[in-house]
């Protein structure tokens, strides 16, 4: 640990959960609240991999803890691998340590204690916590995940976010997920910055629709594929990107306006999709699909209403993404 003028001495017990390696022990709330941090994702820089904080849900925590006889499990943290140069563990005797933790720097990353701590800065009430040691980012990002796959309120867009960026090889593993995502993060893309994370943007009203809805869309339009058509992945994904690019050109007050259009809500999403793999179906080679597109899809302009008070405001679900792909299909004829 370097020369750091103000640390904290906090003492306690080294052990094994499972099998990583932790420390054990108690800490004021607002000392735990001082030294820790939430590494929330921001979807513009792709930093970080937790959901945004809410408010409420820490405030009632503060106000459960706050009550006679209330308790709560240990908080988890991690000791980052990354900022091992402000905190040390001096190991004694029988499994007991001491950590010694610096004041200038948070290094506590907040694997499962996110809104529980998040109101308490100025609480001495005590906590017990356990805290990984030493854990790169990566493996804490996996564990976060794990722990917190099915906890209420956790965006299943940011769970397949995280396994997005844990598989090795994502093209491979889930080619449904990778589309999804490059779709969102590639300039080139229709969809660019317009697919969200469940993270924090500066660009939350230009989202229009979720990495979940995407990503199973895609996984559905996948299956339906002939067995013939043995394009890559690389080119799979550019035939999607000239498709929606054709799209945006022929409905483009409709995609300019999301909040009033379901074009790109499920059941646009899903209907047209769908209608992209039987004019895959129907036609699986061309030397320019951008060309191919613009003669199947023209004849939709002015003939489909996607506005959300017209014929598809109240169908929904995948029955009733099927019953508009049934109208769009008969418009496009064949």
């Amino acid at each position: 640990m370097k020369n750091i003028k103000k640390q904290f001495r906090i003492y306690g017990q080294i052990g094994f959960c499972g099998d990583i390696k932790a420390f054990l022990g108690f800490a004021p709330a607002k000392l735990l609240h001082k030294l820790s941090f939430a590494d929330v994702l921001n979807e513009d820089s792709g930093e970080g991999y937790q959901r945004p904080p809410n408010i409420a849900h820490s405030r009632n925590f503060r106000h459960y803890i706050n009550q006679p006889n209330a308790s709560t499990i240990p908080l988890t943290f991690n000791l980052r691998k990354e900022l091992s140069s402000f905190w040390l563990i001096e190991e004694s005797s029988n499994g007991r340590a001491t950590l010694l933790i610096s004041a200038e720097q948070k290094s506590l990353a907040q694997v499962d204690c996110q809104h529980r701590l998040g109101d308490l800065e100025d609480e001495e009430i005590p906590l017990a916590f356990m805290a990984f040691i030493g854990l790169d980012l990566r493996t804490e990002m996996a564990l976060f995940t794990i722990i917190n796959s099915r906890a209420k309120g956790l965006s299943s867009s940011l769970t397949d976010y995280h396994e997005s960026t844990l598989l090795s090889d994502l093209a491979r593993e889930a080619p449904h997920l990778f589309i999804a995502r490059r779709l969102n993060e590639d300039p080139a893309s229709p969809w660019y910055r317009t697919i969200r994370y469940g993270g924090e943007t500066n660009s939350g009203l230009k989202r229009r629709t979720s990495l979940r809805m995407m990503q199973k869309t895609l996984q559905r339009f996948m299956r339906r594929l002939p067995d013939s058509f043995e394009k890559d992945i690389e080119e799979l994904y550019r035939i999607i990107v000239a498709f929606w690019t054709v799209v945006r050109a022929v409905f483009p007050d409709e995609w300019n306006n999301p909040r009033q259009s379901l074009l790109t809500k499920g059941v646009g999403l899903y209907s047209m999709m769908l209608l992209l793999s039987d004019l895959i179906r129907m036609s699986p080679n061309h030397n320019s699909w951008d060309s191919y597109f613009i003669e199947k899809l023209s004849s939709m302009k002015g003939k489909v209403d996607w506005t959300s008070n017209g014929p598809f405001a109240n169908i929904g679900g995948q029955k009733g993404a099927n019953q508009a792909y049934q109208i769009i299909r008969a418009v496009v004829g064949r």
